[in-house]
């Protein structure tokens, strides 16, 4: 999970810190914009991980047949190199789509939740997201030259939100269990092209079929207990900065954060 160095801790409604006119007026429309943009990141992700399936196992279909000898059943060679590609490849599909999928649809989520805010007068005089960030490294993506800007988090955070942000940590940061317990949803998405090729036996067809099921039973079963787990937390208070903000109470989190901020501040000023 992603360690917090810093962030904007819960802002009060003082005049100070109203937002100005402006902002306020536009902010819905801000939102709107940032939600459809996650929105449409996570049906890309989809429709990518889906259709490659499809595309994958009815693209150039006679490639996938013996050719020379007329039959219908797939060489031994190329059924080995499949299998191996396959086994590869789980390690990416797997692990790689959990994090972009729960990368995404949070951030979507929180910003329609702000674009509901925005509309209403309770919200008017106080801002509605702040941003934190992680180590580098420290959270899924590219490398980066600093710290990563986890943004679009609560202000004032609700039982909703709260469940959300649990998925938005575990999306953006690292998780072993997690990433362990999407593997065998990996190798599904291969069984599945093989479900699916054309040119094996109906009894091949059958076998992946139920492969496929049990895998992505599997993968459900153990990213529910890894999910429900959440990190380690073991080793006291020494270890207390591994703690993720988001796995700690609405009053426990406004603390850490002011906490962070100024071990971060500390850093800075020793540099």
């Amino acid at each position: 999970m992603p360690e917090l160095v810093a962030g904007d801790p819960e802002r009060s409604t003082n005049d100070g810190d109203r937002p100005d006119p402006a902002g306020v007026a536009l902010r819905p429309f801000g939102y709107l914009l940032i939600g459809l943009v996650w929105l449409t990141i996570w049906l890309f992700a989809v429709g990518l991980l889906v259709g490659s399936v499809g595309f994958l196992a009815y693209d150039d279909p006679e490639s996938l047949r013996t050719g020379g000898q007329g039959g219908d059943t797939v060489p031994v060679g190329q059924a080995i190199t499949l299998f191996v590609s396959a086994i590869f490849v789980a390690a990416i599909i797997g692990p790689g789509g959990w994090h972009i999928l729960t990368a995404s649809w949070p951030l979507a989520v929180l910003s329609f939740v702000y674009v509901v805010r925005s509309l209403r007068p309770s919200y008017a005089g106080e801002k509605l997201s702040f941003t934190a960030y992680g180590f580098r490294g420290s959270t899924f993506g590219p490398p980066t030259a600093g710290d990563i800007a986890l943004s679009l988090q609560p202000v004032r955070p609700s039982r909703f939100t709260d469940r959300v942000m649990r998925f938005y940590i575990a999306g953006w940061g690292w998780n072993g269990r997690l990433l362990l317990a999407m593997l065998p949803a990996g190798l599904a998405w291969s069984t599945a092209i093989g479900a699916l090729m054309p040119g094996i036996p109906d009894v091949a067809h059958v076998i992946f079929w139920v492969l496929t099921g049990a895998l992505l039973l599997t993968s459900l079963v153990l990213g529910v207990r890894a999910f429900r787990a959440g990190p380690s937390t073991d080793g006291g208070d020494e270890e207390a900065d591994d703690v993720s903000v988001m796995d700690l109470s609405a009053e426990a989190r406004a603390k850490r954060l002011k906490q962070l901020k100024k071990l971060r501040a500390k850093r800075i000023g020793q540099r």
